[in-house]
């Protein structure tokens, strides 16, 4: 008797706390069903606000544009929707670096169109480079330790980059750029730097060095060239080396 009436009063206690039930289970199945069903529980708000939690918890978890399109359906004016709304854009980008396709650049600019903001600025650049990428071709990328004062006795204090660029076009290479990924383990970039392969200018605006301030002829292979001593922590010293603008001559 004292077993049965130790259940029964469990079982009162979890139907008379409906709040706690879901707080316990915490998915968004629980705590849909405690605001469905209890629209004058005191704590239904609190369940409104961790049910907003859990579906951008989900969107952060699925790894898919998706994921944050059903947040932002769901709460459009939600109080985690100006942080879902950055949280999207950057994944898009990522996703569209990541690919590197004329269709993965052109949904990112369909998304967001303006052009004026960084994002919108590379996109469009990409997206350029993407159309032409054909047309240049790039060649393994060799390292080495390097002295980064360029003195044959000093320290071999970083690491130099070099990778051929050919011109499989017909007009010449006015100006190209080129990103370098420093990948960890899982072959995820953990830092990038850009350098231009041939320019007029370097990015700071003072004059390219000579050489690589002339195009680059149709045929032509010019090697590029980088080094650097900040590496970022976690490096697999393997790297990811893709153009990523480019202007012919005549464009």
């Amino acid at each position: 008797m004292i077993t049965r009436f130790v259940l029964m009063t469990a079982l009162l206690v979890g139907c008379s706390d409906p709040y706690g039930k879901a707080q316990k289970a915490d998915t968004i199945a629980a705590w849909e069903t405690f605001i469905s069903e209890n629209p004058k529980n005191p704590k239904r708000s609190m369940g409104q606000i961790r049910l907003e939690e859990l579906y951008l918890e989900a969107a952060r978890n699925s790894g898919t544009l998706e994921g944050y399109d059903t947040y932002l359906e769901k709460y459009p004016k939600g109080k985690l929707n100006e942080a879902a709304v950055k949280e999207r854009r950057s994944f898009l980008m990522d996703w569209a670096r990541t690919e590197n396709t004329v269709e993965a650049w052109e949904k990112y600019l369909a998304d967001y169109p303006a052009s004026r903001s960084a994002g919108g600025r590379e996109a469009k650049q990409r997206l350029n480079m993407a159309k032409h990428s054909s047309k240049i071709e790039l060649g393994p990328t060799k390292m080495e330790r390097v002295n980064l004062a360029e003195n044959p006795e000093g320290p071999l204090d970083g690491y130099g980059f070099y990778v051929d660029v050919t011109n499989k076009g017909d007009a010449p290479i006015e100006y190209l750029n080129v990103m370098i990924s420093y990948l960890d383990a899982k072959g995820e970039s953990l830092k990038s730097n850009k350098w231009p392969a041939v320019a007029t200018r370097l990015p700071a605006g003072l004059p390219m060095e000579e050489g690589f301030n002339k195009p680059i002829a149709p045929g032509e292979t010019r090697q590029w060239e980088w080094t650097t001593g900040d590496i970022p922590e976690g490096w697999s010293k393997k790297t990811r080396v893709v153009p990523v603008n480019v202007k012919f001559v005549g464009d």
